[in-house]
């Protein structure tokens, strides 16, 4: 028995039985065989079976636009055979055999690029619309639904599944698989049978997933090479946009990265925090080391809230926190925001910079800028002042993979922000040990031992003069 295997786009495949005698194949209704494509004849072929011969032939009945029989224009009649492919416009009738289309075993196909090439070659209609649907995917699991609606449509099957490189480690160790999945994984094969087939997901030398596929009602046509070729040629194409969509998260990943980082850090710091986050996936973790920290924050922010209205003085807060962060960046130091006020962390590095002398220098100027201005906000004068303390801290990024928040925790910075009680309006106060690292650079006073609260021991405190 001969069959016709007629896939259109957007459509469902339609075997059609071919019965002894002639079909006529074209756009008109009254054909045998409509052919629903602009580039088709009203009567544009016809198709013959001689029984006593079981033989068949095709004949172009004078079309405009051509058959095509395995890419080659069709002149007059041709014999057909298994497997052949013949083509009207974008319509591709697939012609079967009944003794051909049943494999009699399991068959086992090695993915090579001489067979990927040939699915290609034999698709090349079809996998037009594949790619058009594919190449406007954005993110994997639209991916996976895509495919997998295509196979089950184009192919006919009952049950498809894809299954993603971070799920193939466990199938291929798990004991409920089929081992021709498990072969097909293990060997970089296909693995057909008359009602399953296993197709990997192959790009270069790396697996990306595995195709699963299977019939289950009963008289259904069995799988066929013509639907390994497919399988194959679909596969390619899945490749193509798993990669792509894959590319497209670890993008969206830095970035989203790269927006955290640059609430704390310049944007230099911040790109140099990125790579080795892209290198271990994680960001620094908190670790113990000498850091100086500068503590700024707006006087009698609450009545100055209440006066002005939310709007107004967020307004005045995003401007303090724009000009305080800039001046911080440009000293190396990462910034924390503390509602009204700023916290900046400047960690000691490899080159050995002092990391007071900075410090100093960043409150310097964050002081001249305010106080020259009168405020950050034109006509609203705010007043501020600098404390700063040096010594060691818990400092990195705390949280999970999905939020991370960079933190500094130790005496010294409980202490720099009980400082700046003393700081204002304008001042730069520093404890003890940021003292003695600028005292060949600044001139400063002894404010005199401080007693602060939560500690039970006193503190020294300096002004910087200049």
């Amino acid at each position: 028995m001969w069959y016709i295997i007629l896939n259109a786009p957007e459509q469902e495949p339609k075997t059609i039985p071919i019965p002894p005698g002639s079909l006529t194949l074209g756009r008109a209704s009254f054909n045998n065989i409509p052919i629903n494509d602009s580039g088709a004849s009203r009567q544009h072929a016809r198709i013959t079976l001689d029984e006593a011969n079981d033989y068949l032939t095709i004949t172009d009945e004078g079309s405009t636009n051509g058959t095509y029989i395995n890419h080659q224009r069709l002149y007059g009649t041709a014999q057909l055979n298994p497997e052949d492919q013949v083509r009207i416009g974008q319509v591709v009738l697939h012609i079967t055999h009944q003794n051909s289309e049943q494999p009699q075993q399991a068959s086992t196909h090695l993915y090579t690029r001489e067979l990927m090439l040939e699915s290609l070659d034999e698709h090349a209609i079809l996998l037009v619309e594949v790619a058009s649907k594919l190449n406007t995917v954005l993110d994997s699991p639209t991916a996976i639904r895509e495919v997998t609606a295509l196979m089950k449509r184009v192919m006919g099957v009952d049950n498809c599944q894809i299954l993603l490189r971070r799920e193939l480690a466990a199938l291929q160790t798990s004991a409920l698989i089929d081992p021709l999945a498990q072969k097909a994984l293990r060997n970089r094969t296909a693995e057909v049978t008359p009602a399953f087939m296993y197709v990997p997901i192959v790009s270069g030398e790396e697996t990306l997933g595995l195709i699963s596929m299977s019939k289950s009602k009963p008289g259904t046509r069995p799988f066929a090479r013509r639907d390994l070729q497919l399988a194959i040629a679909i596969s390619h194409q899945a490749a193509l946009t798993i990669q792509r969509t894959d590319l497209l998260d670890k993008i969206r990943a830095e970035e989203q990265t790269r927006r955290l980082l640059l609430r704390f850090v310049s944007p230099t710091e911040a790109e140099y925090l990125l790579k080795d986050y892209l290198s271990t996936g994680e960001l620094p973790g908190l670790e113990e080391q000498k850091v100086t920290v500068l503590f700024s924050d707006i006087a009698n922010s609450t009545a100055l809230a209440e006066k002005l209205g939310p709007k107004h003085f967020a307004s005045i807060l995003n401007n303090f926190y724009q000009e305080a962060s800039q001046i911080i960046f440009r000293y190396k130091g990462m910034v924390k925001y503390l509602g009204d006020g700023i916290l900046g962390i400047f960690p000691q590095n490899e080159a050995g910079e002092s990391t007071e002398e900075k410090a100093v220098s960043a409150g310097r100027e964050l002081i001249t800028v305010t106080n020259r201005t009168g405020s950050l906000d034109e006509g609203r004068r705010i007043v501020i002042g600098i404390s700063i303390n040096t010594g060691s801290a818990m400092v990195g990024y705390v949280g999970t993979k999905e939020r991370a928040e960079f933190n500094v925790i130790g005496d010294v910075v409980n202490v720099a922000y009980r400082l700046q009680e003393y700081a204002r309006p304008y001042k730069i106060i520093v404890g003890p040990a940021t003292v003695a690292a600028i005292s060949a650079k600044y001139t400063f006073q002894r404010v005199g031992a401080i007693s602060l609260r939560g500690r039970e021991n006193a503190i020294q405190a300096y002004q910087v003069l200049s």
